[in-house]
């Protein structure tokens, strides 16, 4: 049971948090988009070794697309504009293929041991990976795009890969 001078200090410590994010202002703004994008592709890894188990092509076109199309749908639900957030997206794909292809690689001429397991595709990292996207969306909603971003910095994610996704992560401001 909380004591109610302690019940008092965090209702007033939420009502201070909530004003001061209710002004638009975030903390941390810039590394939280940067955040999403990096944890988004870190996944990637997994991705990779689930479809290598399970003797995959990197590349699945139809899932590409869906994942355009929601993105667009998610974005015109909320008023914005969705071509800038479908590039990203498009963006963010050939980012994460390029990572998987690396390990592919890797896996394959064996200067990396190959998976022996990996979380499932379906039931474990998709839902991680939509919950991350629904974050991005949400920040580009309340106008937090940062006005710069540094590259993400991953192993298998080419410096060009990178500064292409880090640019289209900038044109997000565009969408609303």
């Amino acid at each position: 049971m909380i004591a109610p001078r302690a019940r008092v200090l965090l209702i007033c410590l939420a009502l201070v948090a909530t004003a001061f994010l209710g002004t638009g202002r975030a903390i941390a703004q810039e590394p939280a988009l940067a955040e999403l994008i990096t944890d988004r592709l870190a996944l990637m890894q997994d991705v990779a070794a689930w479809k290598y188990l399970h003797a995959l092509p990197v590349e699945d076109l139809p899932r590409e697309a869906a994942v355009l199309e929601a993105m667009a749908a998610q974005a015109t639900s909320l008023g914005l504009d969705p071509a800038p957030l479908v590039a990203f997206s498009a963006a963010q794909i050939d980012a994460a293929k390029a990572i998987q292809s690396c390990w592919f690689a890797r896996w394959t001429d064996g200067s990396f041991p190959a998976p022996t397991q990996a979380p499932d595709l379906a039931a474990v990292i998709r839902p991680e990976i939509l919950r991350i996207d629904a974050a991005l969306v949400a920040l580009v909603a309340a106008g937090q795009v940062p006005s710069t971003m540094p590259p993400p910095s991953l192993d298998c994610l080419a410096p060009q890969t990178a500064a292409t996704l880090a640019e289209a992560a900038l044109g997000l401001a565009g969408a609303g």
